[in-house]
């Protein structure tokens, strides 16, 4: 199920990912169709996380031979590892395993992408439901809600995972309507009861007072007081 949202993203996304035939079923080849794109993507399912040169070698063993003569297949892949936790309670178990393959600079550029089972249930029924990602990351209670706690299992902390660990997705930005600068000062104005005195100052200009006219008028005002 991972594997088709996966699949489902790859081929969206603006590299526009083709899958490829392979013999194994473990593995997933892509090759960006978008002319604008040198980009190849390879996807693994795993219920142990192995050794980075042993990953280097296992893709390098697996990966179809069109491919393995493509010049910029080296230096342009990516490989996204899925792992399935129990919980998220387990991942700290997994963290060092997760740095050093990350981390690992040499031959691919990888990316662990972790999930439960209680998330990919909760995105999968969300997408069937005609939801897309787009709109799951836009919806602020939710984000309030992972804000709040982060742990806990939802589809929208698998969203989150999914624009973190697969580096060919940007994270959609919203457009929102800005207050501008005048209406804001206003408002400052006004809550600190401020708004009197600038329009005194206002009508002071209108009817021809100098800027140092109105400071002297204010400063005396003030020692008045």
């Amino acid at each position: 199920m991972i594997k088709q949202i996966v699949q489902r993203v790859a081929e969206n996304s603006s590299c526009l990912f083709e899958r490829l035939e392979s013999d194994f079923e473990d593995y997933s080849f892509y090759v960006a169709r978008d002319p604008n794109y040198q980009r190849f993507l390879v996807v693994l399912e795993t219920d142990q996380l192995s050794a980075p040169s042993e990953l280097n070698e296992q893709v390098q063993a697996c990966t179809p031979p069109i491919l393995l003569g493509t010049p910029s297949f080296a230096k342009n892949t990516d490989l996204v590892i899925l792992f399935k936790l129990g919980s998220l309670t387990e991942l700290k178990q997994y963290e060092h395993n997760i740095f050093d393959i990350e981390e690992n600079a040499y031959s691919l550029k990888k990316h662990l992408l972790y999930y439960t089972s209680t998330e990919l249930e909760q995105l999968n029924e969300y997408l069937e439901l005609g939801g897309t990602l787009y709109e799951l990351l836009a919806n602020s209670d939710a984000f309030n809600r992972y804000k709040q706690n982060p742990t806990e299992e939802t589809a929208f902390s698998l969203a989150c995972r999914l624009y973190i660990k697969l580096p060919f997705l940007a994270v959609p930005a919203q457009e929102a309507i800005l207050t501008s600068a005048n209406e804001l000062a206003e408002q400052l104005l006004s809550e600190a009861q401020l708004l009197p005195f600038l329009n005194s100052i206002e009508q002071k200009l209108g009817d021809g007072h100098t800027c140092q006219e109105i400071m002297e008028v204010l400063i005396n005002e003030q020692m008045e007081d």
